[in-house]
């Protein structure tokens, strides 16, 4: 394998791409981007009044959003798990409520492997 990613460093890649691996900041950046997107949409849905037609339109904006965060969460939690050096499946841990909190705690703070893998080199590898 070469120190090259096969794939390109875009926010495209990084919220929604599962190959390759992603480092801990990433991770952290990206889920906390994905938090301030949903609570954007949140706040604006909960200024509108009910009888108001644009409360429906919210409430199909809100129902996208919450496909694309938790497309993803899955996306993010497998660069991660590749990152660690474990399979990519395990992310479906996430959908187990008692698990989930824990799964994304470990996510967030366990270090990767610094050697280059099976899934690719090391996120912004140290020179």
């Amino acid at each position: 394998m070469t120190g090259a990613p096969d794939h390109p460093l875009t926010v495209r890649w990084v919220l929604f791409g599962f190959r390759g691996r992603i480092g801990r900041k990433s991770f952290w950046l990206a889920a906390l981007l994905m938090i301030l997107i949903q609570a954007a949409t949140i706040a604006q849905v909960v200024s509108i009044p009910e009888e108001s037609p644009a409360f429906v339109l919210w409430g199909f904006v809100i129902l996208a959003v919450w496909i694309a965060s938790a497309w993803a969460a899955f996306a993010l939690a497998f660069k991660r798990l590749h990152d660690i050096g474990l399979p990519g499946i395990l992310a479906f841990g996430l959908l187990i409520p008692a698990v989930s909190i824990i799964a994304f705690l470990l996510l967030a703070f366990l270090p990767g492997s610094p050697d280059t893998n099976r899934h690719g080199p090391p996120p912004f590898p140290r020179a």
